[in-house]
């Protein structure tokens, strides 16, 4: 049992990981290229997260913290 709850584990980290590369890509192209990638505003789309966590007060804080932890977290 220990052994899937390791490959489930393995395999979301592993999605966790691609999807932050696409997210850093997506950005950088932007950046470089001034037009949305593949259809999507990835930096507007980014600012508005920001920005709504912002807007949250002291929730959007705890929300930040705690994604900050769970990305940081050492196996």
């Amino acid at each position: 049992m220990e052994n899937v709850f390791e490959k489930v584990k393995g395999f979301f980290k592993g999605i966790t990981e691609l999807m932050f590369a696409f997210l850093t890509i997506g950005i950088l192209v932007q950046v470089l290229f001034g037009a949305p990638v593949f259809g999507m505003d990835v930096v507007g789309n980014v600012v508005a997260l920001i920005e709504s966590l912002g807007s949250s007060g002291f929730v959007g804080l705890l929300a930040v913290v705690a994604l900050v932890f769970l990305l940081n977290r050492k196996e």
